[in-house]
């Protein structure tokens, strides 16, 4: 064997035992503690602006970056139509900065509705990895990398122009005798052909006008139907009087509903 070729074995071999060795590092990960106000915003050419809060609850400052995601081929895209700010900011340790939208139709845009997807990214801006006491046992044992969690949350931004949020149809109550949580279900529908529903949603008694619960309805323009459940409450084994469900087509409900159906 040739001195050239004895080092480039002598070679490979080191890089093999250095990779070995940084493949055998543990890697401890330290999670950040961050939200969002909302995740769903709906505009249209009466409500052309909005915003949702980017929340720290991390003791130190986070970064938040917001980027565009594509939407699938079936989806017409928005992100031409609408603007975001600020795209990059640092939000101090416990506290919230708005993420502010402006929906900005050229004159000849088809009526339609448009969807934006936002990925909402975070970092911590000081974080400082943590390697151990070198004096400690475990330091002892072997070198540990801290590395800083970045999690991404989805924002879905609805974009309805000069278009009317679809009606539902309502069927009947199905009940779910053996269902250790619900009651049974309202099944709610819209046409295939229709875009998305995000409105509001009510479950109330019909004799005493209890709310047993309510919420955000959001069905996307790819799905046709939901299940509404009627959800048990402290274990009770019976409902007492029918339920009646209440529907709103904007979120948060404003003045009386859309439509009231009782079991």
């Amino acid at each position: 064997m040739t001195t050239f070729n004895r080092f480039n074995l002598y070679l490979l071999v080191a890089r093999a035992v250095l990779l070995g060795a940084l493949l055998t590092i543990p890697l401890v990960a330290h999670p950040i503690s961050v939200s969002v106000t909302d995740d769903t915003v709906v505009l249209n050419e009466r409500t052309r602006s909005g915003q949702i809060g980017l929340l720290s609850m991390t003791p130190s400052p986070v970064e938040f970056e917001v980027t565009p995601r594509n939407v699938p081929d079936d989806i017409e895209d928005g992100r031409d139509y609408l603007r975001w700010a600020p795209t990059r900011t640092v939000v101090p340790a416990n506290r919230s900065r708005p993420l502010r939208m402006v929906f900005r139709p050229p004159a000849d845009l088809p009526a339609g509705e448009y969807i934006v997807r936002l990925a909402v990214q975070s970092r911590e801006v000081d974080y400082e990895p943590d390697f151990g006491d070198s004096e400690s046992e475990e330091g002892d044992q072997g070198l540990s990398v801290g590395v800083a969690l970045q999690p991404v949350l989805p924002v879905t931004v609805y974009i309805r122009h000069n278009v009317d949020s679809p009606s539902l149809s309502v069927g009947e109550f199905t009940p779910s005798t053996d269902d250790a949580d619900t009651h049974g279900y309202f099944t709610v529908s819209k046409p295939p052909e229709a875009i998305s529903y995000i409105g509001t949603v009510a479950l109330v008694g019909a004799s005493s006008g209890e709310r047993y619960t309510s919420g955000r309805l959001r069905m996307g323009n790819t799905v046709d139907e939901q299940r509404v459940r009627v959800p048990r409450i402290d274990g009770d084994t019976g409902l007492e009087e029918s339920i009646c469900l209440q529907l709103w087509p904007e979120f948060p409900a404003r003045g009386e509903p859309e439509q009231t159906v009782c079991q």
